[in-house]
């Protein structure tokens, strides 16, 4: 919370919002110091996190899966 103060301190009025890799304490620290803040996660941080709950023999295919909802998503 140091240093979203200290920014506070130095002239930022206002943060919209903060792209982060999913860091504890982060959302609370905003609200704390600018309010009304948005965090959210990277994408390539969430992406990565999916994999946490699927077991290792599944990778292959959930990632394969994603890549192909991603590329629909973003590119086309």
């Amino acid at each position: 919370m140091g240093v979203l103060t200290d920014l506070r301190n130095r002239g930022v009025r206002d943060i919209f919002f903060v792209v982060c890799d999913g860091l504890k304490g982060l959302p609370d620290s905003l609200t704390a110091v600018f309010g009304q803040a948005i965090v959210q996660t990277c994408l390539i941080h969430l992406i990565r996190g999916t994999f946490r709950y699927a077991s290792k023999r599944y990778w292959d295919q959930l990632a394969r899966d994603l890549r192909t909802f991603l590329r629909s998503r973003f590119l086309g």
